[in-house]
């Protein structure tokens, strides 16, 4: 039996339930502290936050970069330009079935309290109960562990 085949022990099982139970609350904790306070819906504001950090991107890399099905970012782009929060650009590519987009003036000015919530919650309820050492290493685990599933495409 190989290691991916192999039950979680008592210990790993333990860790794994403080994972996800802790990961759960954090989750909800973050996502209604920070969208009781926005203008946006919070797939909205992440949609533009990937965008603000970019200068410009393609409709399916946002779809990527969200975890939000590309059909749906679709639609959302659509409305982020009827309210002109962000605008097409030539991607210059061959295929002119890629569409790209980027993030207006208006668009940043709309996220940019929002991202500014995100950081105090992000600060208060992570930063604040980890040392910097923690901190670091929670993230780069994180990061590694996505990096692997998009890496594998799992």
């Amino acid at each position: 039996m190989s290691d991916s085949e192999q039950m979680l022990d008592d210990r790993e099982r333990d860790l794994w339930s403080q994972f996800v139970t802790g990961g759960w609350v954090l989750y909800r904790s973050l996502f209604k502290q920070i969208d009781s306070s926005s203008s946006l819906p919070s797939a909205d504001w992440r949609g533009l936050e990937v965008l603000a950090a970019t200068r410009e991107l393609r409709i399916s890399d946002l779809a990527d970069a969200t975890q939000i099905p590309l059909s749906t970012v679709s639609r959302q782009v659509g409305r982020f330009i009827d309210k002109g929060y962000v605008d097409r650009v030539d991607g210059g590519d061959v295929d002119g079935r890629q569409k790209w987009v980027r993030i207006t003036a208006a668009g940043k000015a709309v996220v940019a309290p929002i991202l500014a919530e995100r950081d105090r919650v992000v600060r208060r309820l992570v930063i604040e109960s980890l040392t910097d050492e923690e901190f670091a290493v929670f993230c780069q685990t994180f990061g590694k562990i996505g990096d692997r599933i998009t890496r594998e495409g799992l």
